[in-house]
């Protein structure tokens, strides 16, 4: 098997049992690796309507075929289970060293079910796995966790993957976190490692991956990494990491602010890509074989400390403690970046939850008293009392450690209005009125709101930004026209693909290297399947496809729904985004119902889906799912 080792790792924390499996290769063939091998197995070993809290949920910790290679970006963990934020299908990935490891270890994917009756982690090296007590480490920050696990195991090349505090007290947007510089962020997956009592998993390999044609796959990465270092498309990313995002986004009128009220903010300056290089820029780091090195290093001393040791602060998180909350100062959005690492929580989530807090204080929704102090927009006392209250569950941060759309249901008194979510997931810091695309794929996407399901609309005001996809003619970020067919197709090939080969998604946007078909290349040099793009993007919809499937199928269990129940209602945005932008880059921009009702009927059509957004029975059977059609046949 050509870029694969060929074998799972399963774990029964119930039973404290380890065993391997086969990986059959008509499945890789089919799904590939990372997030289609993670939802191919959940949806054949789930039964419908499970807790995500409950033993039955299970965890899979999936590579693809592009980690091991020399690939520029390939080093990814795609890690995917029920999500206790929203109840559906969830995924989350995270870059750096623990993915290269593991796949040097000796294993495609490790799979982990049930409870264990005690904290425990998982130690891997080179094809042997073990269960060890975790019993001091629970309660821990994920760096003193990770520094003991280290230190216990005696070798400073082991590389880990840890819960925080938040995981353990099952915040649902808990996250999971690789070295403490890398984050799985979304979908709460850290909480269903803490209701396992699973404080962490932490491997060593020195395994090597045969390839197919490692000649070929030479001559490709060194073409790649001499267009990344020569042409110029990646010297902003080089040089500012994901800040380079902060000032544009101000200038293009999509920046959230005020818990996404406004779309512009006044002291951008103060905490865009130069103010941060100026104040807390200590440094960069990379993941395995990238040249690009887009990770910030920070330092921050006295009130509003934060270590270099850690990771930084990256745009959504700038934007996230930044503007959304009104907090102008780099050291602060260092120190929340900070404590969100060390507790374990997802920095969109957390800072969504806090400004949907800000503005119940504003509105008299939630006293004093229930915040335990004072919640004004801006103020770092408030944003770090929310933080610890929301880790440790406590006052009312033990409601907002539930998530935003349950939140605003206890509260009550007309929170939900100002509750930023799709399908239970906080909204990423990208406001859709002024980018339209990226409305749909929010609507659509299977997980909820996520920035990282299909490439934005800036990348497509240019000539010729994909012509082999089909994407040569400029698009205006403002207009629907064309959305649709493009959320559709960089859907399947941006965000199913490259979560399942697994690489990095920021070399894959126009007009940075790595192009359609160098990845359809490097895919090839690796696996030796010889298939096109066409056959590649279609595996992508292939993997999709199956996604909305188990979101039909978990819809089931609901009172009065039934097979071929509607999905429609689901694909929707929150009712703020139906209000027009008052200034800024994108003055006079909104989403009325009517809008995106019309390009979700284009994008369903597009997608070969009944009017309730299902995929039909023909699309399913084209896919080759012909298998599953039971599930959505009414």
């Amino acid at each position: 098997m050509k870029g694969y080792n060929g074998r799972l790792l399963r774990i029964d924390l119930s039973q404290h049992k380890i065993w391997e499996e086969d990986l059959d290769l008509g499945l890789a063939r089919k799904f590939v690796g990372g997030r289609g091998l993670g939802v191919a197995i959940l949806f054949r070993e789930l039964d419908n309507g499970i807790d995500p809290f409950s033993p039955q949920n299970k965890l899979v910790f999936a590579v693809g075929p592009f980690e091991g290679p020399p690939i520029p970006g390939g080093s990814r963990l795609v890690i995917t289970g029920k999500s206790p934020l929203t109840g559906l299908l969830g995924d989350s990935d995270l870059g750096g060293y623990f993915p290269l490891e593991m796949k040097r270890a000796g294993y495609d994917a490790i799979i982990v079910e049930g409870k264990s009756d005690r904290p425990v982690y998982l130690w891997v090296k080179d094809g042997c796995a073990e269960l060890r007590d975790a019993g001091v480490l629970w309660g821990r920050t994920t760096f003193e966790a990770q520094n003991a696990i280290i230190g216990e195991l005696g070798d400073d090349k082991v590389k880990v993957v840890t819960i925080g505090p938040a995981g353990e007290n099952l915040v649902r947007y808990a996250c999971i976190a690789g070295e403490v510089r890398y984050f799985a962020g979304r979908s709460g997956l850290g909480a269903v490692m803490g209701s396992k009592n699973l404080k962490a998993i932490a491997v060593r390999g020195t395994g090597k991956i045969d390839i197919a044609d490692p000649e070929g796959l030479s001559r490709l990465v060194r073409e790649l990494n001499h267009a990344i270092r020569t042409d110029g498309s990646c010297d902003s990313l080089a040089k500012y990491g994901t800040w380079n995002s902060t000032a544009p986004a101000n200038l293009n009128g999509i920046i959230p602010t005020k818990n996404f009220r406004f779309t512009t903010f006044d002291k951008t300056s103060e905490i865009d890509g130069d103010a941060m290089l100026r104040t807390i820029y200590a440094g960069h780091r990379t993941c395995p074989w990238c040249p690009v090195a887009c990770r910030r290093v920070v330092k921050s001393d006295g009130q509003y400390p934060a270590s270099p040791d850690l990771g930084g602060p990256q745009y959504e998180t700038v934007a996230a403690f930044g503007s959304l909350l009104l907090n102008s100062d780099p050291r602060v959005i260092a120190r929340a970046n900070e404590l969100c690492n060390l507790y374990g929580l997802d920095t969109i989530s957390a800072g969504v939850s806090i400004a949907f807090a800000m503005e119940c204080y504003e509105r008299g929704t939630l006293s004093r008293q229930e915040l335990g102090g004072d919640l004004k927009w801006g103020d770092p006392g408030g944003i770090f009392r929310m933080l610890e209250d929301i880790t440790y569950r406590r006052g009312a941060g033990d409601v907002l450690a539930e998530g935003v759309m349950r939140a605003s249901k206890a509260i009550g008194k007309g929170s939900e209005e100002w509750a930023m979510h799709v399908k239970g997931m906080e909204l990423p810091m990208h406001d859709p009125r002024g980018k339209k695309g990226q409305a749909i794929s929010y609507a659509t996407s299977m997980k909820g709101a996520d920035h990282m399901e299909s490439m934005h609309d800036e990348a497509f005001q240019r000539e010729s930004a994909l012509p082999q996809l089909g994407f040569a003619v400029p698009m205006s970020r403002k207009d629907f026209q064309g959305k649709p067919r493009l959320v559709k197709t960089m859907q399947d090939y941006w965000g199913a693909m490259a979560d399942s080969l697994t690489v990095c998604k920021l070399l894959m946007i126009p007009p940075r290297p790595f192009s359609p078909q160098r990845v359809v290349d490097a895919l090839n040099y690796v696996t030796g399947w010889g298939i096109d793009l066409e056959e590649f993007v279609r595996i992508g919809e292939r993997i999709y496809n199956l996604g909305r499937v188990f979101l039909a199928r978990e819809l089931r269990r609901e009172p009065g729904s039934g097979k071929g129940a509607s999905l429609r209602h689901l694909d929707a945005l929150p009712a703020r985004f139906s209000e027009p932008l008052a200034s800024g880059g994108s003055q006079g921009e909104r989403i009325s119902p009517e809008d995106l009702d019309r390009a979700l009927n284009e994008y369903y059509e597009l997608r070969g889906w009944n009017p309730g957004g299902i995929p039909t029975a023909s699309k399913l059977q084209e896919l080759e799912l012909q298998d599953i059609v039971g599930e959505i046949a009414p």
